[in-house]
C-alpha cells in the first residue's frame, strides 16, 4: 500500500491522464445490461428456491437450507479460482469474455432444471436433485459473474466514474429484477382457486425456470458480446506486467485479505449480504404467515414497490456519491437500511399497529427498503475497483479477477451461512411445518423476528465495520497518480 511516503504533490495533484478518456452511455449500458443475469437470479432463488423445495416439494427445511448452502459453499470455492483463471487468461476474446459466454450459455438449462424436479421423488432423491442442478446454476453463475464484475473494474481508472459505472449496472440489474420478480407472480401463480394459494402448486415453477433461465441467459450474452470492443484495454496494461514475479493462488489469496481496506470491506459486505439473504429467503414466509397476505397481485405489487424504491435509490446515492466519500454513503445507506426491517417486525402482524391483510404498509416498507438498500448495488464494487489499485502499488500486477473473486467469495459464502441458517432456524426455533398452510401464532411470531430484527443487527455491526475505512478520493488519486509514473516509459 502506498502510504506515508506518498509525498504531499501526489496527495493534491490532478488525476492521472490515463483516467481522461470517459466511458460512452451506450457502453455502461451494454455492460450493464449483465446484471439482469446476476441480480435477477438471486432475487428469484431469494424468493422461491427455499419456499418451493421446503412448501411445494415438502423437504424438510435443515435438508434444504443444507442443500442451498452445498451450492453456495460450491460456489464460494470456485469464484476465487475463475478470478485468477480470468486475470492471467490470453486468448481470442480476451481474458474476461470466454468465461462470460461460457456461463451465459449454460445458466439457462441449468436454471430450469433446479426447478423442475420430478413430482414423487423420495427425500433423498430429492435432496439429491436440488444439490447436483444447484450446483450447476453456482458453476455458471460463477463463470459469468466474476469476470464480468472485474471488467467493470477495467472500464475506467477514474474515481468518480467507477461509480457511474456501477450504478448503471445497478440500475440494469434493479430493472430486470423488478420485472423477474413482479411478472413471477402474475405469469406463473395467478389466482385461480379462490382461497387457495397459487405459491403452493407445483406446475408453474418448471415454466418459470424455463422462461427466466432463458432471460437470463440472454441478458448474459448481450453482455458479454456487446463490450467485446472493449476487451483489450486492460490487456495491454496487463502485458507489461509479465515481467512481475508470479504469485501462486493461494498466496494471492492471503495477501489480498491482508490488505486492509478490502479486509474492512469484505467483513462489512459480507454481513450485509448476509442480512439481506435472510429477509429475502423469508419474504415470502413472512407475507403469507405474519402478514396474511396470499394474494399474488398484492406480492407482486411488493416487489415493484421494493424495485421502484431501488431505482430511485440508485439515482440518489449515485447523485449523493458525487459529492460525499463512498465509505459516507455506505454508511448512510448502511444505518438507513436497518429501520424498515424493524418496521416489518414492531408495526405489522397480528396484534401489532399496522395489523395484517393489509398490503398498502408493506408496500411503503418495501419502498424504502428498496431506496436504502440499493446503496448496495453501487457503492461496494466501486471501492473494490479502488482496492485494486492500492493493491497494484504494492505487489505491481493487476489482479482484478482475484479481488473479485474473493468478494463473490464472501458473499457466497454469507448467503450458504444465512441459508443454511435459516433453513434450520424455520425448522428448529420458527417450528415451521412443511406444507402446510396455516402455522401456529408461535411459529408466525418466530418468522417476523427472524425476518426482520435480526437483518437489521447484522446491518448495525456491518456499518461499524466499515466506520475506519481509509481509501477516498485523495488518496486513490495519490495512488494511481504513483502508478501512472511507474508505468510511464
Amino acid at each position: 500500500m502506498i502510504g506515508r511516503s506518498v509525498g504531499r504533490e501526489y496527495l493534491m495533484a490532478e488525476r492521472p491522464a490515463s483516467q481522461a478518456t470517459r466511458l460512452g452511455l451506450t457502453a455502461k449500458v451494454l455492460y450493464g445490461v449483465g446484471e439482469v443475469s446476476n441480480a435477477g437470479k438471486g432475487a428469484l432463488f431469494g424468493l422461491y428456491l427455499l419456499f418451493f423445495y421446503t412448501s411445494v416439494m415438502g423437504l424438510p427445511g435443515t435438508l434444504a437450507g443444507a442443500a442451498a448452502a452445498i451450492g453456495l459453499a460450491w460456489d464460494a470455492t470456485i469464484d476465487p479460482l475463475i478470478g485468477r483463471l480470468s486475470d492471467r487468461a490470453r486468448l481470442p476474446l480476451g481474458r474476461r469474455h470466454p468465461f462470460m459466454l461460457l456461463g451465459a450459455l449454460l445458466s439457462c438449462v441449468a436454471f430450469y432444471e433446479v426447478f423442475s424436479p420430478p413430482q414423487g421423488l423420495s427425500t433423498p432423491l430429492l435432496f439429491a436433485w436440488f444439490v447436483g442442478w444447484n450446483l450447476l446454476v453456482r458453476l455458471a453463475g460463477s463463470l459469468f459473474a466474476v469476470p464480468y464484475l472485474a471488467l467493470g473494474a477495467e472500464l475506467s481508472q477514474d474515481y468518480r466514474e467507477r461509480t457511474t459505472i456501477t450504478g448503471i449496472r445497478g440500475a440494469c440489474g434493479l430493472l430486470g429484477t423488478m420485472a423477474l420478480t413482479a411478472l413471477s407472480f402474475v405469469l406463473f401463480f395467478p389466482n385461480a382457486v379462490p382461497g387457495e394459494d397459487p405459491k403452493l402448486r407445483y406446475d408453474g415453477y418448471p415454466s418459470m425456470g424455463f422462461v427466466f433461465g432463458l432471460v437470463m441467459s440472454t441478458a448474459a450474452l448481450v453482455a458479454t458480446v456487446g463490450t467485446l470492443p472493449w476487451r483489450s484495454r486492460r490487456n495491454r496494461l496487463d502485458d507489461r506486467d509479465r515481467a512481475a514475479p508470479t504469485i501462486g493462488f493461494l498466496r494471492g489469496l492471503a495477501m489480498a485479505m491482508q490488505c486492509r481496506p478490502f479486509r474492512a470491506l469484505v467483513l462489512s459486505s459480507s454481513l450485509v449480504f448476509l442480512a439481506g439473504v435472510v429477509s429475502t429467503n423469508l419474504a415470502i414466509h413472512f407475507l403469507t404467515y405474519y402478514v396474511r397476505i396470499a394474494d399474488s397481485r398484492a406480492l407482486g405489487s411488493a416487489q415493484v414497490a421494493f424495485y421502484v424504491g431501488a431505482l430511485v435509490g440508485v439515482l440518489l446515492w449515485t447523485t449523493i456519491a458525487r459529492r460525499l466519500e463512498k465509505r459516507q454513503v455506505y454508511l448512510m445507506g448502511t444505518f438507513a437500511m436497518a429501520a424498515p426491517f424493524i418496521a416489518a417486525t414492531l408495526l405489522l402482524g397480528d396484534g401489532r399497529p399496522l395489523g395484517t391483510g393489509d398490503v398498502r404498509p408493506v408496500l411503503v416498507i418495501y419502498a424504502l427498503g428498496g431506496l436504502f438498500g440499493s446503496v448496495f448495488s453501487i457503492i461496494p464494487a466501486s471501492m473494490v475497483a479502488d482496492v485494486v489499485d492500492d493493491d497494484e502499488a504494492t505487489i505491481g500486477q493487476r489482479r482484478e479477477g482475484v479481488f473479485f473473486g474473493i468478494f463473490s467469495f464472501s458473499q457466497q459464502a454469507a448467503a450458504g451461512l444465512s441459508i443454511l441458517t435459516t433453513g434450520i432456524m424455520i425448522d428448529w426455533f420458527a417450528g415451521l411445518v412443511p406444507g402446510q398452510a396455516e402455522q401456529s401464532a408461535l411459529t408466525t411470531d418466530r418468522i417476523g423476528l427472524l425476518f426482520g430484527l435480526l437483518p437489521a443487527g447484522l446491518l448495525i455491526v456491518a456499518a461499524l465495520l466499515i466506520w475506519n475505512y481509509p481509501l477516498d478520493a485523495r488518496r486513490v488519486a495519490a495512488i494511481q497518480l504513483a502508478l501512472a509514473h511507474r508505468r510511464s516509459p
